[in-house]
């Protein structure tokens, strides 16, 4: 992961810079989700609950995060709800198919998945973004128009904020075990909503110029970094 400087800093930038929506914190989720489990788990070593119900949801727990990614793409997160679907779904092949049909069934799901890729999934899911898997991306290197979102899955996307993508809804950020970084200028204010997950999201330095155009971004750290830096 890249190193931390001084201009990289926590979100808790003046609001000149970002809005914090911390109600989706990630850390909070997972306290959660982990208290529930532990409490259920000690109810079933204690036979308060059916060892049937144990099994249960020890074979289909996965399917709330298909859900919980359902919920998230309807809202209008598509990134961060793909992401999460995916791992259930992976999770969920795991826990419930036999085990010798799992690679089988791992092998359909990838060939499912690239011919959504191939038949236009892709630009419906990212919107036109940079994706950084097992490697290092850099966004509009190569004369293409400004990215959308930036997702980076065990490597680094890196890119610039555009004014002209102001209009086009919502950047998405998404960091798994890899680090995004995205260049501001220095006339754009950022709407920052943030969920990490042992991750950091960083906020950008308040603008020093008057400001021509206001972005909303998701960022969303799992085990990573998403950071906005001021240019």
């Amino acid at each position: 992961m890249s190193a931390r400087s001084d201009r990289d800093r926590p979100s808790t930038a003046s609001p000149l810079s970002a809005v914090q929506r911390p109600l989706a914190s990630g850390l909070t989720v997972t306290g959660v989700v982990l208290l529930v489990l532990g409490v259920g788990r000690a109810l079933l070593v204690l036979e308060v609950l059916p060892p049937a119900l144990g099994a249960a949801v020890a074979r289909w727990w996965p399917l709330t995060l298909v859900l919980g990614g359902a919920w998230l793409v309807r809202r209008g997160r598509r990134v961060t709800g793909a992401a999460l679907g995916l791992l259930g779904i992976l999770l969920l092949v795991i826990t419930v198919v036999p085990e010798g049909f799992v690679g089988p069934t791992l092998l359909i799901l990838l060939g499912v998945l690239l011919l959504f890729g191939a038949t236009g999934g892709r630009q419906w899911l990212l919107g036109g973004g940079a994706v950084a898997l097992f490697e290092d991306l850099r966004a509009g290197s190569d004369g293409a128009p400004p990215a959308r979102s930036y997702v980076a899955v065990f490597g680094e996307a890196e890119g610039r904020l555009e004014p002209s993508v102001a209009d086009e809804g919502i950047v998405e950020c998404l960091a798994v075990f890899g680090d995004v970084l995205v260049r501001v200028p220095p006339q754009v204010a950022v709407e920052l909503s943030q969920t990490a997950v042992f991750g950091d999201v960083w906020a950008p330095a308040p603008p020093r110029v008057p400001v021509t155009s206001v972005l909303e971004v998701r960022a969303t750290a799992v085990f990573g970094d998403v950071k906005l830096v001021r240019d």
